[in-house]
């Protein structure tokens, strides 16, 4: 397993002084990390590599892979944080199941509020298309691919979900700033695997 654990540290650190962005150098360990744990489950090395704990720190190099792919997708994670005063209104009513009603914490936006809010739909539909493209565009190990889109999907749909119930209204069902529903924004998350 040393040998191994050599391999993917070299791999890292040139992943690192060679690949432009931390996100590409994530994939490339990620489907590193990929083939030598499919070449090691196929081959003798299985049986003796078993007791070892390989398997644990594989699983760690997958992860570390995994997690500098997903620092690139913060950006729309970030578009879709907002402030949520509790004074401004009347507490829903017990058993109301969580049911917001959009143009009601519309009426409510001052118009600066509101402008913020558009923003916030278009700046997240541009990082989330271009990323999408990104996603899409990279050459990934087929298990490496469904992995980070159930990653992703993971991050950014209860994120977007929340965000969509409380300010869809925004743009009247125009389009203009809502791009996406939750059920239109789950199949693109769904079409990355």
């Amino acid at each position: 397993m040393d040998t191994i654990e050599t391999l993917l540290t070299s791999l890292d650190s040139k992943s690192r002084g060679l690949l432009k962005s931390k996100a590409l150098s994530g994939v490339f360990m990620a489907n590193n990390v990929a083939v030598i744990d499919r070449m090691i489950r196929s081959s003798d090395l299985s049986t003796i590599l078993a007791s070892g704990g390989a398997s644990a720190r594989i699983e760690s190099w997958r992860k570390k892979g995994t997690s500098a792919y997903l620092d690139s997708w913060r950006e729309p994670c970030s578009a879709l944080m907002d402030v949520q005063y509790t004074n401004r209104g009347a507490r829903p009513p017990s058993g109301s199941n969580g049911i917001i009603d959009s143009a009601a914490v519309i009426k409510q936006l001052g118009s600066k509020d509101k402008d913020s809010i558009k923003d916030k739909f278009k700046n997240f539909n541009a990082s989330f298309d271009e990323l999408s493209g990104r996603h899409k565009a990279l050459q990934m190990e087929r298990e490496v691919r469904s992995l980070l889109a159930r990653e992703v999907q993971a991050i950014i749909e209860p994120l977007y979900a929340r965000f969509w119930d409380r300010y869809h209204e925004i743009d009247k069902g125009k389009g203009k700033y809502v791009k996406y529903d939750k059920g239109s924004l789950s199949a693109q998350l769904a079409a990355l695997g």
